[in-house]
């Protein structure tokens, strides 16, 4: 034994150990769920969501804060549950128990609830099987043969646990998640057939199995969460037009993915974008096209002619040319005035009154000439310098004379004159040539009045501006108007036209080859692409984003995968209790139906639990099912020895509550399951629902050879419904107690009102009761107590000679009482008339019946 109990100690130690060395690989959200499960804290909706966030930031492969488990945490046993169930109370719209019913049961022992069939065992039953959790409830529904209001199934259950009392209140309408009888164990018909037909898990494990098997639930509830989260992302595909889908610029649209990334000449759309998209179509317009082209090449003809006719005015002498003249003539005109202003200054009254006469200048010039000629060669000054001589009167020439002989000699001789000439007739002769033009301004503005308005107003204003200087004689204001015509400004506007027009006619020229219109019409369709997703740029990059985000979400889903926590659980269950949960079934086996060959087996583990299942233990290799081979009895007796070893493998103490173990059992079996019954209400408390009597009677005697306490409880119907609990035990004790006991009860409800429901049901509940009474009174009265139904056992103790004493009258009362108060118990025809009896009646009978019991009783001794 000791060699086990270190074997089982190193499995238990190795099966932690190895379960935090499992853990600390699981996903962030797993470990922080084993923290809250093992510390107990709830996992609500709200942490649900918090754990879909912790997987896809897991996914995402961000940092995260999360509770872990230490392997001695993990280690540490939870604390051993020791609990009784005390009663059920305010009991409402639970199938047709009575409204606010209530049932006590024993503490310790057993307690044998007895009811015929029909009287509100499976409701209880039904209460017990929702509140501890059992996988085979059955949902819970109102009196369906009476009108209710909207009434919600519920009950109060109370309990002692480690010696306090505890009482709440259930709504048993939404699926008790947890409540203080969870770890109740629960056997009736529909579990029964679940043993044998299908695997179960052990409704006992260890508090590990328990946190794997929870977590597989909130694996589950997570993954619900993801896919709730998914389903919500709408925007997951782009439905492009039917023109443009098919483009190949479209590609990466129509194979959009978390990837896909917007290309930059699909974001922005330009005015210039728009213009192509306007222009295009007009140059797909062949007619159309061919016009413009003809249009384009007659303006062209036209610029080019007025082109041509200042090219040639320009040629004859170009801006630089002209700029010399201007600036020539504005020296020359600088120097006249200069001269003509000393002339006017130092020149005498004849001289100022001489200036225009023609001899007086024709004089100074033949004396100039005349002393550069002869005079000068000696003198060695030129003429008028001061200290040449006059050639007239050779007198020396100083101070105001030689002044006034050299600015009359400067203005008539000099060459500012001349200089002034020269540049005049340039100047004219510039303005004569630019002048000589084909075109007016006016026609010039008809001819390109549809083109560039800025550069034709130019073009206009150079023609207007020759038109001006052509009759200025003003030889100053016709330099300074000769410099604003502009004659290369205009010819570089009319360049800058004809290249325009140039640049416009070629792609219209393009539009009309067939390699041009197929380039055009892939422009136009790249176009209303780009245009289209410019356009839809929001929806594309929400797409984007939400198929990111359904990645993501589809990803995070790996983390929620319930695979590893029932691999884990195999391990575990493979060190922890799998043999153990054998060995029990086998044991239980032995006890019940040691002749039934079944077995127990490891079934296919899923949602982290391993569940077992029964099969037929046999050496022919041949596979059945057990439900195919096993009698009905078997199938009961084996199951109830598979619900045993899942009780028995349980270290808390809490009760095991049984609904009808018998059903279908023979004589042998009936036993073996009574003994064990008792057996296991020695340590824990068990509730049993029957119908049989002699299970109840069973149970009475097996309990009282083995010093085990045991309380009977009776329920019925009446008229405000079943499950009703009667205090008084009508099937054991001494009769003529329980009948002076029932005369009293007479009494008392004669105080009911005769016109209440409540008076007809306890009328006939008094009638049962001394129906039953009666009957007993065959065995314990008439037989003296030595045969009594359902015992084994025949006690004569040499009472059999007083049977002899028996006369006829004694079985006439016997039969007259049990014919008259059968009614109760058995089913009336339809058409017999409805049995009443008052009182007074019934009391009287019942105090005839006492007086038969005494003065039998003394007959015999």
């Amino acid at each position: 034994m000791e060699l086990m109990t270190k074997k089982v100690s190193d499995n238990t130690n190795d099966a932690y150990e190895q379960f935090g060395k499992w853990l600390i690989k699981q996903p962030f959200w797993l470990q922080d769920a084993t923290y809250r499960i093992y510390t107990g804290k709830t996992i609500d909706e709200k942490q649900i969501d918090r754990y879909a966030d912790m997987c896809i930031d897991q996914h995402r492969q961000q940092d995260l804060q999360y509770e872990h488990l230490s392997v001695e945490t993990i280690r540490a046993e939870k604390e051993n549950k020791n609990i009784s169930v005390l009663s059920l109370s305010e009991i409402k719209s639970v199938n047709a128990l009575a409204e606010d019913t209530s049932l006590e049961f024993s503490e310790s022992g057993v307690t044998v609830i007895y009811g015929l069939n029909g009287e509100g065992k499976s409701g209880y039953m039904r209460i017990f099987k929702e509140l501890s959790g059992s996988p085979y409830e059955e949902a819970i529904q109102p009196n369906v043969y009476k009108k209710t209001k909207g009434s919600t199934p519920s009950c109060k259950v109370r309990i002692k646990n480690e010696g306090k009392e505890i009482e709440e209140a259930y709504d048993l309408s939404k699926g008790i998640q947890s409540s203080i009888l969870s770890a109740c164990d629960v056997f009736d018909t529909r579990i029964s057939n679940a043993y044998i037909t299908s695997s179960n898990k052990v409704s006992y494990q260890p508090f590990i199995f328990t946190v794997l098997s929870k977590l597989a639930i909130v694996a589950d509830k997570i993954s619900k969460r993801i896919d709730e989260r998914e389903s919500h992302v709408l925007d997951r595909t782009i439905t492009i037009p039917n023109d443009i889908k098919n483009h190949k610029c479209m590609s990466w649209l129509k194979e959009i993915n978390k990837d896909s990334k917007v290309p930059e000449d699909f974001i922005e759309w330009t005015e210039d974008d728009q213009k192509q998209l306007e222009e295009i179509p007009r140059l797909l317009d062949r007619e159309k096209v061919k016009q413009q082209v003809e249009i384009i090449e007659s303006r062209v003809k036209l610029i080019t002619q007025v082109l041509r006719d200042l090219e040639e005015a320009n040629r004859k002498q170009d801006a630089a040319s002209l700029g010399k003249m201007v600036s020539a003539w504005s020296e020359t005109k600088e120097k006249y005035d200069l001269s003509r202003k000393l002339f006017s200054e130092k020149a005498d009254i004849q001289d100022s009154a001489s200036v225009n006469v023609k001899a007086w200048k024709d004089l100074w010039k033949s004396a100039k000439d005349y002393y550069e000629s002869f005079i000068f060669e000696d003198n060695k000054n030129h003429f008028g310098e001061e200290g040449s001589i006059c050639p007239l009167c050779h007198q020396s020439i100083y101070g105001k004379t030689q002044e006034r002989i050299s600015s009359v000699n400067e203005f008539i001789n000099g060459s500012c004159l001349s200089d002034l000439e020269k540049t005049k007739k340039e100047l004219i002769s510039y303005r004569d040539s630019i002048c000589k033009r084909q075109y007016s301004s006016d026609v010039v503005q008809q001819l390109l009045e549809d083109m560039d308005k800025k550069n034709l107003q130019s073009i206009v204003d150079t023609y207007k501006r020759i038109e001006e200087i052509k009759l200025l004689s003003d030889v100053t204001e016709l330099s300074l108007k000769l410099s604003e015509v502009g004659l290369e400004k205009a010819i570089t506007s009319l360049k800058s036209i004809l290249s325009a027009l140039e640049e416009g006619k070629k792609p219209l020229v393009s539009a009309l080859e067939i390699e041009g219109k197929e380039e055009l019409i892939n422009s136009l369709q790249v176009l209303k692409c780009k245009k289209w997703c410019v356009d839809n740029l929001s929806t594309i990059q929400r797409v984007i984003t939400n198929l990111k985000k359904i990645d993501d979400l589809q990803c995070s889903k790996q983390f929620t995968t319930t695979n590893k926590i029932t691999k884990q659980s195999n391990v575990l269950a493979d060190l922890l209790i799998t043999q153990a949960y054998i060995d029990r079934f086998t044991k239980e086996l032995n006890i019940l139906a040691p002749h039934v060959k079944v077995k127990l087996s490891k079934g296919t583990s899923q949602k982290g639990n391993s569940p077992y299942k029964v099969s037929i233990d046999s050496d022919s290799g041949i596979k059945c099912k057990p439900e195919d081979i096993l009698s009905e009895g078997e199938q009961r007796i084996v199951a109830l020895a598979a619900f045993f070893a899942d009780a028995t493998g349980r270290v808390d103490s809490t009760p095991i509550i049984i609904d009808d173990p018998i059903s279908s059992l023979d004589l042998n079996y009936e036993e073996a399951a009574t003994r064990r019954i008792v057996e296991l209400a020695s340590s824990r408390q068990v509730i049993v629902f029957t119908h049989r009597i002699s299970l109840l009677v069973g149970i009475g005697e097996v309990c009282k050879a083995n010093n085990v306490q045991m309380q009977e409880a009776h329920i019925r119907s009446a008229n405000r419904g079943k499950g009703i609990p009667e205090s008084e035990e009508v099937y054991h004790g001494k009769i003529k107690a329980q009948l002076n006991a029932l005369k009293a009860k007479v009494v008392r409800t004669r105080n009911i009102d005769s016109d209440l429901p409540e008076y007809d049901d306890a009328v006939s509940r008094i009638c049962q009761q001394f129906r039953i009474y009666v009957e007993r009174s065959v065995e314990d009265v008439l037989l003296l107590g030595m045969v009594h139904r359902f015992h084994r056992r025949i006690m004569t103790n040499n009472k059999v000679m007083k049977i002899s004493q028996i006369k006829d009258s004694d079985c006439q009362m016997i039969d007259d009482m049990m014919t008259k108060y059968s009614f109760t118990e058995h089913s009336q025809p339809m058409d017999s008339m409805p049995v009443q009896l008052n009182l007074d009646e019934i009391y009287k009978d019942i105090d005839s019946f006492i007086s038969w019991v005494v003065e039998f009783t003394k007959r015999v001794g």
